[in-house]
C-alpha cells in the first residue's frame, strides 16, 4: 500500500518521534522513505530587514548556511533510524515555504504517505503561529500521519 513514504521534519524531538513511526510502517511495508527539510528562510529574511542591505546580506548568508546545516544533520540523523531498521533512504534539504514545499515534494514523487510530528499547539498559539502540520493534513492529496508530542 505504502511504496513511498515522505518524513518531514523540522529537526525537532516532535519530528524525530514522527519519523521513528514513519520508519516503522516503511520496514513493514517494505518502502522507501524520503526525509525532508524545508528551510524557511524567508522567514529569516524579514527579520534582518531593517539592517543595512550589506550587513543584511552577511546575516541572511549565516542564517542560510545554519538552516541548510540544521536540515542535514536533521535528515541525518533520520538516516541513521532507516539504516538501522533495513529501510532504503534518500533526503531532501532544500530552501522555501515548508507547507507548499511539502505538498509538491509529495506530489511530484509520486509520495504515498506523509508522516510529520506536531507539537499539539492549540487556540490562539496555532492561530498565531500557523501550523505546517495543519496546513499539510488540510490540502494533502495523499494521507498524512501526524504523530503527537511524545
Amino acid at each position: 500500500m505504502f511504496e513511498s513514504i515522505l518524513i518531514a521534519t523540522d529537526g525537532s524531538r516532535h519530528a524525530e518521534n514522527a519519523a521513528k513511526a514513519g520508519i516503522e510502517i516503511a520496514r513493514l511495508s517494505k518502502s522507501k522513505v524520503t526525509a525532508i527539510y524545508v528551510a524557511d528562510i524567508g522567514k529569516e529574511y524579514s527579520a534582518a530587514g531593517e539592517f543595512s542591505f550589506n550587513i543584511a546580506d552577511e546575516v541572511i548568508s549565516e542564517l542560510r548556511s545554519s538552516l541548510l546545516k540544521q536540515g542535514a544533520e536533521a535528515t541525518g540523523r533520520i538516516k541513521a533510524m532507516a539504516n538501522d531498521a533495513g529501510v532504503p533512504f534518500e533526503s531532501k534539504v532544500i530552501e522555501g515555504h515548508p507547507a507548499d514545499d511539502i505538498l509538491k515534494f509529495a506530489a511530484e514523487n509520486k509520495v504515498n504517505l506523509i508522516v510529520m510530528g506536531s507539537i499539539g499547539a492549540r487556540g490562539l498559539a496555532r492561530f498565531l503561529l500557523g501550523s505546517v502540520t495543519e496546513k499539510v493534513v488540510r490540502n494533502s492529496k495523499v494521507p498524512v500521519l501526524v504523530v503527537h508530542g511524545e
